[in-house]
């Protein structure tokens, strides 16, 4: 099977980024049809710029914002260069400020 439509999409996807555009990617499909492949040959293409992956953990599934916490520990660091509303947001979801705990506002959602 041909994955040349799904490649061009990751490589314009990959082309947005580059170019300043802000890009957010969900890739949903059954256990088995190459949505990890597909992520590595982006991962592969995607020189330069900041990659980060993460994979659910059944264990985690009743955790409020564990998901969240895998993709943007790493880059804590970094907190200072997003916006007050939402690095609020992310200081109160990691215990690191006080405030009203968010909600997960995407919860149920599915692909």
């Amino acid at each position: 099977m041909t994955r040349d439509a799904e490649r061009d999409t990751l490589d314009r996807f990959v082309a947005a980024v580059r170019a300043g555009e802000s890009q957010a990617l969900v890739l949903c499909g059954e256990a088995g049809v190459g949505k990890t492949a597909l992520l590595d040959y982006m991962a592969g293409n995607a020189s330069g710029c900041r990659l980060v992956r993460i994979a659910g953990v059944q264990s985690e599934m009743e955790l409020a914002f564990a998901a969240l916490h895998q993709l943007c520990a790493p880059m804590l660091g970094s907190l200072q260069r997003v916006p007050p509303p939402q690095r609020d947001a992310v200081r109160t979801t990691f215990g690191m400020g006080a405030g009203p705990v968010p909600t997960a506002f995407w919860s149920g959602w599915r692909c």
